[in-house]
């Protein structure tokens, strides 16, 4: 789990580092929808990002739940059904929710959510599918839907505040999805589907 975490971390930095054309155009964001690019080196980092949990992918582990949770009022809940899947949560600060749910082998959903009042849903139905998520801030909302084989994908929605991020990935996605800037996302609704990916402001 630390090395886990410290891989978050430096997505987080290399996020930052990488940020292109939606890091520029985030103002007129208020003003129209946008299309978000993903990011260029999705695929590398994601390969990087995956090693630890390398043993499940291949399947040569078995099932196995992790949930840390520090803080006041957290809520968590895995549910795991086929082979060789990880589910891992880990929650610091105080009333986030959160849910996971893996149907199908040699699957990872990793979550990392810190700050108040966050609530994430991850869940994935296929084969060999990987997510990692972070999540800190406050009054944030983010699900991450995979339904296929063989995705990989990474939302850093961290420093956000009241925003909202829905991203669905399917065969027709990216196989490797690792969307740019959204990390520090306010008052936003990021919605990513098959080819497309837009930020609307709230009112």
């Amino acid at each position: 789990m630390r090395r886990l975490n410290e891989q978050a971390g430096k997505m987080d930095e290399g996020a930052d580092a990488r940020r292109n054309g939606f890091g520029r155009l985030a103002p007129v964001a208020f003003a129209e929808n946008l299309l978000v690019e993903n990011s260029p080196d999705a695929e590398s980092t994601l390969q990087d990002l995956m090693e630890p949990i390398r043993p499940f992918v291949m399947g040569q582990a078995q099932n196995t739940t992790s949930i840390i949770q520090l803080g006041d009022t957290n809520h968590a809940n895995a549910s795991v059904n086929g082979a060789s899947n990880l589910s891992s949560i880990s929650q610091t600060g105080s009333n986030n929710r959160a849910v996971q749910s893996i149907e199908g082998s040699n699957s990872a959903l990793l979550l990392v959510q810190g700050g108040t009042n966050n609530n994430v849903l991850q869940a994935s139905q296929g084969n060999g599918n990987f997510q990692l998520v972070g999540v800190s801030g406050n009054d944030n909302n983010v699900a991450y839907l995979q339904k296929g084989n063989g995705l990989a994908g990474a939302l850093d929605v961290t420093n956000a505040s009241n925003s909202t991020v829905l991203a669905i990935q399917t065969p027709q996605s990216d196989r490797y999805l690792m969307p740019t800037g959204l990390r520090g996302l306010q008052n936003a609704v990021v919605v990513i589907v098959p080819g497309r990916m837009y930020v609307i402001p709230k009112k």
